[in-house]
């Protein structure tokens, strides 16, 4: 499946993604980028830090927000870019609703572009991540 750009028009809804981030997971992301705080994986260190349970990572969260660009885009082009302001902290293992809207379609240099709205929905219907991309279309 892909998307066209002559297709789209600004405000169109990009379909949601349901993405429950668990902590094998986190700790995955962790390992990779060979980073341990422990409030990301231990549940007794991130209780003594306030937080109400391990956390996602929120370069993890923009990962999952250009996996969600991605997966509607398609073959259709690439993601040129995606920026994210962290709005509260998300707990592993608990479901989080990626989606967004086409925002603006133009052409620049030649290239037929889309930016996009983009928020993160926690489990209490709060956005935690808004979000903000770019694509560029074959």
């Amino acid at each position: 499946m892909s998307v066209a750009w002559e297709d789209l028009k600004e405000g169109d809804e990009l379909p949601s993604l349901e993405v429950r981030p668990e902590l094998g997971m986190v700790i995955r992301y962790c390992a990779l980028h060979w980073a341990f705080p422990p409030f990301f994986y231990d549940q007794d260190a991130a209780r003594a830090a306030g937080m109400p349970g391990t956390l996602v990572p929120g370069p993890l969260k923009v990962g999952l927000l250009y996996r969600a660009v991605e997966q509607w885009l398609g073959d259709g082009g690439w993601v040129r870019q995606v920026r994210a302001a962290h709005r509260r902290p998300d707990t592993t293992g608990q479901p989080l609703v990626l989606t967004g809207r086409v925002a603006r379609l133009y052409e620049e240099d030649g290239k037929r572009r889309a930016d996009l709205e983009m928020v993160i929905i926690n489990q209490g219907g709060e956005p935690s991540v808004r979000g903000f991309g770019v694509v560029e279309f074959f």
